[in-house]
């Protein structure tokens, strides 16, 4: 029996491909290099992924502004990377917004930046 993480299955492969990018490059690049890396493991597992998606952010049914999601991956999880020395709250709060924007169910903050691999998988609170 499952204990119903959402796409589990999916997003096992996700972190696998992950911790291969940072075993393999470590900390230290910049942030466009490990979205490259991680580009082509995710290819390399057979998923699809976009880039730079860009999302509008609506108020009272207007779009007022847009973002653009580092990564997309089969369409249904965001994966927002950083190379940051520290993760920082607003970086969660961020992710945590661009879920709701983007109405997906699952999305994992990243951080390849630091001694160890940071991934933080979090779910869309607006979505049942």
């Amino acid at each position: 029996m499952t204990n119903g993480l959402i796409y589990e299955d999916l997003t096992y492969v996700i972190r696998g491909c992950l911790m291969e990018v940072y075993n393999r490059l470590g900390p230290g690049f910049k942030e466009e290099t490990y979205k490259r890396a991680v580009v082509e493991e995710l290819r390399l597992k057979g998923l699809s992924c976009s880039r730079e998606q860009i999302i509008e952010i609506k108020y009272r049914d207007k779009a007022i502004n847009e973002y653009r999601l580092d990564l997309i991956v089969e369409g249904k999880v965001i994966l927002e990377l950083k190379a940051v020395g520290e993760m920082h709250s607003k970086f969660e709060a961020q992710l945590l917004s661009y879920l709701k924007a983007s109405e997906l169910k699952v999305g994992f903050l990243v951080n390849f930046g630091s001694n160890e691999l940071y991934i933080k998988r979090l779910v869309n609170p607006h979505i049942k």
